[in-house]
């Protein structure tokens, strides 16, 4: 066939629907020069903001399907909506001689951004029960939870550390002391059973004081003001819309 009518070109018109709107693709109009084949159309039924992804297929006489190589233009991922679109097609770098009638079909399909969402996780509410369970086991704990500042674990050094000094004097000094008292005698006896005396109400004084401590740490964990975070829940999408570009987008649930 001549090369003048060797193209038949259908019309092809392909409609594509979303969720709000239609678009349609215009029928092809094609010319041939130099071995060289443009393609236009037009998108129509959708904003200048829209983006639709485009496919051409060539099939030839036989139903067979011409795969273009050296191609370009309005083609492929993100084709904005409008007037004027344009495909390149060289006939010559794809070494193809078209010597048949062939058909046309510009398919397009609604671009849908590829979109990714982290999210952090809700943030567990602080309630005043939580607060005096944390410092019934931790002296202190709770205050922080509670205000965010670690200073208050200070209750912790104290309730621990006056254990800790009374069970050296109960345990430990004390019966040092027992020991040294059963082995004098005369005025070393006395002096050794003051000691020994002496050793054991510091012993009682240092459990009062743990026992004070750990009741202040209570009370204060039942009435400091508890400090609400703001953000309750945050969500990050990442979406990619355009070629080497990357979009974050931010969502706070309060």
């Amino acid at each position: 066939m001549k090369r003048t009518g060797l193209l038949l070109f259908l019309c092809m018109l392909f409609y594509a629907s979303s969720a709000q709107e239609n678009f349609k693709i215009s029928k092809p109009e094609p010319t041939f020069s130099n071995n060289t084949l443009i393609i236009k159309y037009d998108i129509t039924g959708c904003g200048s903001g829209e983006f639709v992804n485009i496919k051409l297929i060539v099939l030839n006489s036989k139903g067979d399907t011409l795969r273009p190589v050296y191609i370009s233009g309005d083609i492929g991922l993100r084709v904005n909506c409008g007037f004027g679109k344009t495909i390149v097609w060289d006939l010559a770098r794809d070494k193809v001689k078209i010597d048949e009638d062939i058909q046309i079909i510009i398919k397009g399909e609604k671009f849908v951004p590829a979109i990714s969402t982290i999210v952090v996780p809700e943030q567990k509410k602080i309630t005043r029960g939580n607060i005096l369970l944390s410092s019934g086991i931790i002296p202190g704990l709770g205050q922080k939870e509670a205000s965010g500042k670690p200073i208050y674990l200070v209750f912790s050094g104290l309730v621990y550390g006056s254990l800790g000094a009374s069970c050296y004097y109960n345990f430990i000094k004390s019966k040092q002391l027992k020991k040294d008292y059963l082995a004098a005698s005369g005025t070393q006896r006395d002096d050794m059973y003051i000691k020994w005396e002496n050793s054991y109400n510091r012993t009682k004084y240092f459990i009062y004081g743990a026992a004070g401590a750990w009741a202040v740490n209570l009370i204060w964990s039942a009435v400091i003001p508890i400090k609400e975070n703001p953000v309750k829940r945050m969500d990050i999408g990442l979406t990619s819309s355009r070629k080497n570009e990357l979009l974050v987008s931010a969502r706070w649930t309060f």
